[in-house]
């Protein structure tokens, strides 16, 4: 038992990770087959608005439930916001490829293609999601945030004594 307990203490992350990351697959998956069934949309537009709807659900479940990231500021949250987006825009590449080559080249269905897109793109996501909300980025961001500061700071001091 104290074994079990000591694993799931040291693979947290991963755990929650894969739980919420599921949810939001599944989310992916049945946005895109509603949207695709129910308004005859071309399997790209129902792929990338999929997206965009799992997208909203991850980043405030990453954020807040699996890598328990605080918001400290408004400005972290906005660079959190525009990290996650920017890694999840490459990751939207590569579900829309994927779908390409699944349902254009090796004439799968679209659900078929959608499930194997989900697998391939969560390993993605799950790799880029431990960089955006790691303790060494907040850190990072903090350290460039107070940097712009001395900056500006700087900046003032040389206009006032230039006057």
């Amino acid at each position: 038992m104290n074994n079990l307990h000591t694993f799931l203490k040291n693979h947290r992350d991963f755990i929650s990770y894969t739980f919420f990351g599921f949810l939001a697959s599944v989310i992916n998956i049945v946005s895109f087959m509603v949207i695709k069934s129910t308004f005859h949309a071309h399997y790209m537009f129902a792929n990338t608005l999929a997206w965009l709807i799992s997208v909203i659900f991850g980043f405030f479940t990453n954020k807040s439930l699996v890598f328990k990231s605080e918001y400290s500021t408004g400005y972290a949250l906005i660079t959190e916001l525009i990290a996650f987006s920017f890694f999840r825009g490459i990751s939207l590449l590569a579900d829309s490829a994927i779908m390409f080559v699944c349902i254009s080249g090796l004439n799968l269905s679209s659900f078929t293609a959608k499930v194997i897109d989900q697998i391939l793109v969560g390993i993605l996501n799950y790799i880029t999601s431990r960089y955006t909300f790691s303790k060494d980025q907040r850190q990072m961001t903090r350290r460039l945030r107070q940097r712009r500061l001395a900056h500006h700071q700087q900046k003032l001091a040389q206009r006032k004594s230039s006057r």
